[in-house]
């Protein structure tokens, strides 16, 4: 039986908890479709951040600290499911961020380019090339292990997202200060969104990913000092943090940039042109959108190499031939990071034959679907292990016992059930002649990418089971 025996060293603060999860579920990215909403995508934040983000936490978290082993999602799974079912659950980790690179890489090419030409935004080749280069760039620094992308990390998430969004939130007071026109109007009657315009529903898909990746971060609870106490606050604060950030930075997007002129992958760059243009500093828009990129590109960094080890670990169980489990000297999984970079080179191809925006939305539409999928797996793996291994020690426990844990699966799972559904319907700037080809594309992508695991599982052999974990399990 996998258990919780191996124990982290208890060194973590709740400070460093915080900062911890607060940089990885803080993405900006999808702000401009939320700004869409006007000031209801503060309810819209907020309810998503209830309903999924907390669910996701606190049942992520018990896993974590009673399955610390290298491989997360995975193992958690496998305990519950099986073999067959934890892998289904790695991959749809792993392939939705495969799917999701080109569209937060769209944002950190169009940045960087747009002080200096607005119009490439709208260019599909030079995104599709952008976005290329770019990706087997970091790919290839992360062949050098984590000391390398560990330090362009830190670099990136200090100067590239911490200080910019700080730095959004004071030019959206002072664009108001100034009493310039205010694109949104803020009431109790704007604030409740408005259901019934599905133009705009898929936009609330864009929410659950800003806060997805929370079991990314559950795995530092086991190294809390006091987990059953510290871990919680550290979530709720870090989800109030990254709710407040990413709430104002779309809000400075409504309050400066009509609905009707926001464009997805450019809608930041559009607000700071206004913002800057306002107060005088518009010669400094180059810098900010270099700035803004360099945020973007270490997100980008801290995920290249996250899914594919959980890949790494289920492929050591024997579902990947011993071609894909090796690494390289400096402990890099490097053909699977490889490989990963060809799908992402096939999939980026989708700027050729759709306009930008709509090309951009399905990237970010189809992972979250994806992604879901791996939550509801997780879900029902919180369940059912307190029946199954009720006695694994678990340094955090969802509190209220089986009920709270219910309870948080259920509404987890009919929050992402919901979001599923909306993902299936066009928004507003797809043309009525495309629509059929968007719904086509996404249920292709969804359906393809779910069942594949099972027909890749399927292929398995007993052989390719490492020699590592033949030793470990005849022990």
């Amino acid at each position: 039986m996998i258990g919780g025996n191996q124990k982290p060293e208890r060194t973590l603060t709740v400070f460093a908890l915080v900062m911890i999860t607060t940089g990885i579920i803080t993405s900006i990215h999808g702000a401009p479709s939320m700004a869409e909403y006007g000031f209801s995508l503060v309810f819209i934040y907020l309810f998503v951040a209830v309903v999924f983000l907390m669910p996701s936490a606190l049942i992520s978290a018990e896993l974590a600290t009673g399955w610390p082993e290298d491989g997360g999602v995975y193992v958690w799974v496998k305990q519950a499911f099986g073999e067959r079912m934890g892998f289904v659950a790695v991959w749809q980790q792993w392939i939705e961020n495969v799917i999701w690179f080109p569209s937060i890489l769209t944002v950190t090419v169009v940045a960087a380019s747009y002080g200096f030409d607005p119009e490439l935004k709208d260019n599909n080749w030079f995104i599709f090339y952008s976005v290329n280069g770019l990706f087997w760039l970091l790919t290839v620094t992360n062949l050098f292990g984590m000391r390398t992308s560990g330090a362009i990390a830190t670099i990136c998430t200090i100067f590239g997202r911490i200080i910019p969004i700080l730095f959004m939130m004071a030019l959206a007071l002072i664009y108001v200060g100034k009493g310039n026109p205010i694109g949104c109007e803020f009431s109790w009657d704007t604030f409740v969104p408005d259901l019934t315009n599905t133009e705009k529903l898929s936009f609330i898909v864009g929410a659950f990913l800003t806060f997805a990746g929370i079991e990314a971060s559950a795995s530092n609870a086991a190294s809390a000092k006091n987990p059953r106490r510290d871990y919680p606050i550290a979530i709720i604060f870090s989800a109030c943090i990254a709710l407040v950030l990413v709430t104002l930075i779309a809000l400075a997007i409504a309050m400066v940039v009509p609905s009707n002129e926001i464009n997805l992958d450019a809608g930041i760059m559009q607000a700071i042109d206004v913002m800057f243009a306002t107060s005088g500093i518009g010669v400094m828009v180059p810098v900010a959108g270099l700035i803004i990129a360099l945020g973007m590109i270490g997100e980008v960094n801290n995920w290249i190499p996250a899914p594919t080890r959980g890949l790494l670990v289920a492929g050591k169980d024997g579902t990947l031939s011993p071609f894909w489990q090796r690494e390289n000297r400096h402990a890099v999984h490097q053909r699977i990071l490889l490989f990963q970079g060809i799908i992402f080179s096939a999939i980026s191809t989708i700027y050729l034959f759709f306009d930008v925006q709509i090309a951009f939305w399905l990237m970010n539409v189809v992972p979250t679907m994806l992604y879901i999928i791996m939550y509801f797996l997780m879900f029902a793996t919180g369940v059912r292990l307190r029946y199954t291994d009720p006695d694994v020690p678990r340094r955090y426990r969802v509190p209220f016992g089986n009920v709270g844990m219910w309870a948080l699966a259920l509404i987890g799972s009919a929050a992402g059930l919901v979001a599923i559904a909306f993902a299936f319907i066009p928004p507003g700037n797809v043309p009525v002649n495309m629509r059929t080809s968007y719904i086509t594309v996404v249920t292709v992508g969804f359906v393809l990418f779910t069942t594949l695991p099972f027909a890749i599982y399927a292929t398995r052999k007993s052989e390719w089971r490492s020699s590592v974990k033949n030793q470990a399990s005849s022990a």
